[in-house]
């Protein structure tokens, strides 16, 4: 797969160099092929061997098999080219020529972005706020231990006045163990929960109730989605997150894309102000 991916990008390169050669700077470099008539020089070769490998491959370093592999598929892509230019109407050649025109701009800005525009720098104070206002990214939670009495089903409005009637005899009741006793020996039979809050597990409204509730408190009775609930909350425990100094490096290349995104905008805001610009088309 990987390799078709890389051929794929290969006969990319070589369609759009074709389709973009009409009122192109001429290609001075050798000719290393004529496929009917039309050149594929040493230089578009270089270029695919860019798309392929990254540029900086030199051409006299690429195993002989390998060069001539790769100058094979751009004889296949140009002649798969000119057969489709056949019917080919103006109005897709010249889409395929504003397509071109799209990617060699793009070329041509990421050359300048790499050359021209450097990072701005990440201050210690731009790790140290970021590490603030995220600490749940760097292992920082509370850790909430709670028990409930539910029911294990939807209640009907006969069983759910029953069920408001009994409660009212034992809402004092702390312990929910006894509390689920008491209702039972009262024909109110509730099944007792017990575990650890993990966000999105159970009901969102449940969660937030549980996580509204102090230490040792215990909710009223609370009807949600035809079901009642009592809640316990039976331990919190907030466990920091990891040093800064183990996840600085971390941050900051986190952050990296915004302070270049940062020193493109300032780039950009500087060139905008020199040029004249017309949106004609309100």
């Amino acid at each position: 797969m990987a390799k078709f991916i890389k051929l794929f990008m290969s006969l990319s390169v070589s369609f759009l160099t074709a389709c973009s050669q009409s009122g192109s700077v001429e290609d001075a470099s050798k000719i290393l092929v004529l496929v009917n008539g039309e050149a594929i020089t040493e230089n578009q070769l270089l270029l695919n061997v860019d798309a392929l490998f990254g540029e900086g491959k030199a051409l006299d370093k690429l195993p002989i098999v390998e060069r001539k592999k790769i100058l094979e598929s751009m004889v296949i892509s140009r002649l798969i080219k000119q057969e489709a230019i056949k019917g080919f109407d103006d109005m897709q050649i010249n889409m395929y020529q504003q397509k071109s025109n799209i990617y060699k701009e793009k070329l041509i800005v990421n050359h300048y972005l790499k050359e021209n525009i450097k990072s701005s720098p990440i201050t210690n104070e731009m790790v140290v706020s970021y590490y603030n206002k995220h600490p749940e990214k760097y292992g920082a939670e509370t850790v909430i231990k709670y028990e409930l009495l539910t029911a294990i089903q939807k209640i009907n409005e006969l069983d759910r006045d029953k069920l408001l009637s009994v409660y009212s005899k034992y809402a004092k009741q702390r312990n929910l163990k006894v509390l689920q006793k008491n209702m039972l020996s009262d024909g109110v039979d509730l099944v007792y929960r017990q575990g650890r809050l993990n966000k999105g597990v159970i009901d969102e409204k449940i969660e937030k109730l549980i996580e509204s509730i102090d230490v040792g408190e215990v909710s009223s009775l609370v009807m949600h989605n035809g079901r009642p609930y009592i809640v316990k909350t039976i331990d919190k425990k907030y466990i920091p997150p990891k040093s800064l100094s183990s996840v600085s490096d971390e941050i900051r290349k986190q952050l990296a894309p915004v302070a270049l995104k940062k020193s493109i905008k300032q780039q950009s805001e500087k060139l905008k102000v020199l040029a004249k610009i017309e949106y004609l088309n309100k």
